[in-house]
């Protein structure tokens, strides 16, 4: 395992940040059809991010250390600047994909507010029972119409 592993998962975090920038301006904009086009891509990205990340994990094992995130941390530490340097870059976008995921998910939760408060809007009755007869008066909603003409 040598620097050049790192590389591929470091062009894989970079096309995950340019789709999480398409997927904003997209929520910014609301535009849903950029926005679906977007998932097939997103899990086609995550996918093999998450299959670099199993195989880090076997070289690692591999090698001696645990398979996991501090068997990496230990191997990580005895590995020459250049390999360091690298996985820490590497780092550093995984913390800007995954603010920009946080910034993205509230953007979805506020549109989704947005929906649901037009959605119960649309289905509630009107409010206090009033109408409105056909001289433009509110009426008490004990009628349709309000008696006065």
């Amino acid at each position: 395992m040598t620097t050049a592993s790192f590389e591929r998962e470091i062009a894989l975090t970079d096309s995950l940040l340019t789709l999480l920038r398409r997927e904003q301006a997209s929520l910014v904009k609301v535009d849903v059809d950029a926005m679906e086009g977007l998932l097939d891509e997103k899990a086609r990205i995550l996918q093999d991010i998450n299959a670099h990340t199993q195989a880090r994990y076997q070289a690692v094992a591999a090698l001696g250390f645990g398979a996991e995130e501090r068997g990496l941390a230990a191997w990580i530490a005895v590995q020459i600047a250049e390999v360091q340097e690298s996985w820490a870059h590497f780092q550093g976008l995984v913390d800007q994909a995954k603010e920009l995921n946080r910034v993205n998910g509230i953007l979805i939760n506020k549109q989704f507010s947005r929906n649901q408060q037009m959605l119960d809007t649309l289905g509630r009755p009107p409010a206090s029972g009033q109408f409105y007869g056909p001289n433009g008066q509110a009426s008490s909603g004990s009628g349709l119409y309000n008696a006065q003409a």
